[in-house]
């Protein structure tokens, strides 16, 4: 039971299933947010996007974990991995590799081309570009870094609109986009050893932490004005109007106490609150739609 346990736990690192739980999160907002209130809703696509997406992604971060076991090898945060530990081989991911990626394209083929084109374009951007270039040149690979990060949201309005032409689906794509910048650089000040030892240049790295810190600033700010933007995009009231300015304000709060004291506590709180406010912005949306369909249907 013991050695089922740890190879349990071993599965759920290598394949980095808490950031897939998070994009299955984006996920199911895109599509509840992109469904149209007046028409039942088409829980076949639903469940075949969600799965064919979560397996894609977890069949990418295994094979992001192998394509850079050596350099977590090096690196004090992920020299305890599945793969640099030695306690999962590189053939059997491999394999495993594979198997997601299958039952990825399948799900997603039942859906829709476009929905599947979606989820290749994922995985090559992330397990290609960004892993096998960006990330190993150059200091500002976050930011073509964060589309395949922002496209599970994009994934999931598309599975439930059928219209690569909805620009809402893109607005939803840009607040996971801008989002991730200011997450990633506050992760990487606080990594900016480890990320050295395993010869990234992240920002912090190549940059120091002045520019860091200054493109946090200016990435947030941006962040946040487009979570302000959702009005314009979807015929949402009061809820989001409110909603969506007391987290911009809350956030710019906590940018402000995380610029002008840098020290332990108030960096876990920023980026706490970088994360909630994600999850926020999408929610805020998504009960006023549905708010105001229940509403009318009463």
């Amino acid at each position: 039971m013991t050695k089922v346990n740890t190879l349990h736990r071993d599965l759920l690192q290598l394949t980095k299933s808490e950031i897939v739980l998070l994009e299955a999160i984006t996920l199911v907002a895109g599509f509840f947010i992109g469904h149209s209130l007046e028409h039942t809703i088409e829980w076949r696509h639903f469940l075949f996007t969600l799965f064919g997406v979560c397996f894609l992604a977890l069949g990418s971060g295994a094979l992001n974990q192998i394509q850079e076991h050596q350099e977590d090898a090096q690196m004090e945060r992920t020299r305890s991995r599945p793969i640099p530990s030695g306690r999962i081989s590189v053939n059997f991911a491999l394999s495993l590799v594979i198997t997601l990626f299958a039952l990825g394209v399948f799900f997603l083929n039942l859906v829709s081309v476009s929905v599947l084109a979606l989820g290749i374009l994922a995985v090559i951007s992330y397990n290609v570009l960004y892993t096998l270039w960006w990330k190993r040149k150059h200091a500002f690979a976050a930011i073509p870094g964060a589309i395949p990060g922002a496209l599970p949201i994009l994934i999931g309005y598309q599975a439930a609109v059928q219209n690569l032409g909805d620009l809402r689906g893109y607005y939803l794509f840009a607040i996971l986009f801008f989002w991730q910048m200011p997450h990633f650089w506050v992760l990487a000040l606080k990594y900016s050893n480890d990320y050295d030892r395993g010869g990234f240049p992240t920002l912090p790295v190549a940059k120091g932490t002045h520019v860091t810190r200054f493109q946090i600033m200016l990435w947030c700010l941006a962040y946040t004005g487009v979570g302000l933007l959702s009005v314009l995009f979807f015929p949402t009231g009061i809820i989001d109007l409110i909603g969506s300015i007391g987290i911009s304000a809350w956030l710019l709060f906590e940018l402000y106490r995380f610029l002008n004291h840098p020290e332990q506590k108030t960096w876990l709180r920023f980026f706490l609150s970088i994360n909630f406010s994600m999850i926020l912005y999408l929610g805020v949306i998504t009960v006023d739609l549905w708010s105001i369909f229940l509403h009318s249907r009463g």
